[in-house]
């Protein structure tokens, strides 16, 4: 008995350092994000050919790379490259970088094993050895992980001195690589990305289509800021804009549809003249979920090479901004084939679009030789989630967003609001002037009903206006008053 569990004891440690780390190539996307920034990239097995004696081939996206020549790659695949090649017999994987050597990881390998990792020159390569088998963190979750050092060496085994000496990769059991370097350029760039979702476990960030970008509810305000400048003479403008969500209704089979109402005030200024035009009206929109994924354009990987006749898009992806939500990023058209291969050609037209989660349409840019139009959402509230900079406070048909304050001591109410027949408007802070005006307007800045205003408390007759939402001013030598009035 006492030899079996001296037996045991002595296998223990192989036990722990034993574990396999081939879960790289599983089903679905893993997303990567480049150390200190926030740009993803991503990793996803678009098909699989099972090769002799068990062995896998592993195929991914093409994408669209830069390179020190105008002729873009087209060639490569993702972070982990356009094809790994798994040995059943010893967990082996092996990537191709963009010379096509052969870069290796050794996912069963134990603590201190060392083995060739990649050719540096014809004479000078790097080795790998596992400097760490145990438990870790891998997204806030604890996994068995094997952590992996590099040394450049001679072909002879004597050391050399190079940038990639102490750089680390580590491997996760259940996660895969879970800190990595491009496999593609290895063994030109060192720079180290970090596993931060992937689907088969699932953690971290997930892929998200059309239903996310637009998922909205009741009380979500997004705040815009835009411009269009001219470069020939025409006008320019700027314009700060409120858009607040009033009405959500859900429809279709599987509610695949969804029906949004907003209130939406926007403030233009265009020049010369600094003409100033207020807007104040209700936006109706409808999403078709099902008819929408046809377009298939947020659901590009970042850097996916889709060629669409002689032009081809950008497709980038961010997280960790507007309080870590992902952002997808299109390049419309930025590629062009000419010569023989993609370029981005001179003075083209340049139209870059924006969609995160729950915010829709968060940045629309397009430029040519003529003018530039641009605008970005600059702050959302969404319950009690806010972030970025508000443009004003409320809509007001007079000021401009940015003007407006609460300090006044001004103060109307109307008395019942919503009114059924009839109300009275009661001014308190100031005593009404002669020509002291009540104005009501209609959402879309027509004006519906005016009356004179002689005292602190004036009554006011519906006069058959119909149903719906209005704004009224209150306008005289010393008032300047505005708000909203419901009629029933």
């Amino acid at each position: 008995m006492k030899k079996i569990i001296f037996t045991l004891l002595l296998v223990a440690p192989v036990w722990l350092t034993a574990q396999n780390y081939t879960n790289i190539c599983s089903a679905g996307p893993t997303f990567y994000k480049k150390m200190n920034l926030t740009t993803l990239k991503a990793y996803k097995t678009t098909s699989s050919t099972v090769v002799g004696n068990g062995d896998t081939i592993f195929y991914s996206f093409a994408t669209i790379r830069d390179t020190a020549a105008d002729c873009r790659d087209t060639t490569e695949g993702s972070i982990l490259g356009r094809k790994i090649y798994r040995r059943q017999s010893d967990g082996m994987f092996l990537f191709f970088n963009r010379n096509n050597d052969t870069v290796y990881v050794n996912t069963k390998a134990l603590i201190n094993t060392t083995w060739r990792f990649a050719k540096v020159t014809s004479g000078i390569f790097l080795e790998a050895k596992v400097i760490f088998a145990g438990q870790d963190s891998v997204m806030g979750v604890l996994d068995d992980v094997m952590k992996v050092e590099l040394q450049a060496k001679r072909n002879d085994g004597t050391p050399q001195v190079n940038p990639w000496n102490g750089k680390t990769f580590v491997m996760s059991k259940h996660y895969g690589l879970s800190n990595t370097f491009d496999m593609v350029n290895v063994p030109f760039d060192t720079t180290k990305y970090t596993i931060v979702g992937k689907l088969k476990p699932v953690i971290g960030v997930q892929e998200f289509g059309w239903k996310d970008v637009y998922n909205f509810n009741i009380g979500d305000a997004l705040h815009y800021s835009g411009y269009i400048n001219s470069y020939i003479g025409n006008p320019s403008s700027s314009w700060k804009e409120i858009q607040t969500v009033i009405v959500k209704t859900l429809y279709g089979a599987n509610t695949d549809s969804a029906l949004y109402k907003f209130d939406r005030c926007r403030s233009t200024v265009t020049t010369p003249g600094n003409t100033h035009v207020y807007i104040h009206d209700t936006l109706t929109v409808k999403y078709k979920f099902t008819a929408m994924a046809s377009d298939s354009t947020i659901m590009r990987y970042p850097d996916q090479f889709v060629r669409k006749n002689t032009y081809a898009s950008q497709y980038d992806r961010f997280m960790k901004a507007m309080n870590n939500r992902q952002t997808k990023k299109i390049g419309e058209d930025k590629y062009r084939f000419l010569n023989s291969c993609f370029i981005i050609p001179m003075g083209s037209v340049t139209v870059n679009r924006g969609y995160s989660e729950g915010l829709g349409q968060s940045e629309y840019f397009r430029g040519d030789a003529d003018s530039q139009e641009y605008n970005k959402l600059v702050y959302f509230k969404k319950g009690s989630e806010t972030w970025g900079n508000a443009v004003g406070t409320q809509c007001s048909p007079i000021l401009d967003i940015q003007d407006q304050t609460s300090e006044s001591t001004q103060v109307v109410r109307v008395i019942p609001n919503p009114v059924k027949n009839t109300a009275r408007v009661v001014i308190d802070g100031v005593s009404p002037s002669d020509g002291t005006q009540f104005i009501l307007l209609n959402l879309v800045g027509k004006e519906v009903f005016r009356q004179h205003v002689t005292s602190n408390s004036t009554t006011i007759e519906r006069n058959n206006l119909p149903s719906g939402m209005y704004i009224y001013l209150i306008k005289g030598k010393n008032l300047n008053l505005n708000g909203k009035l419901m009629i029933e």
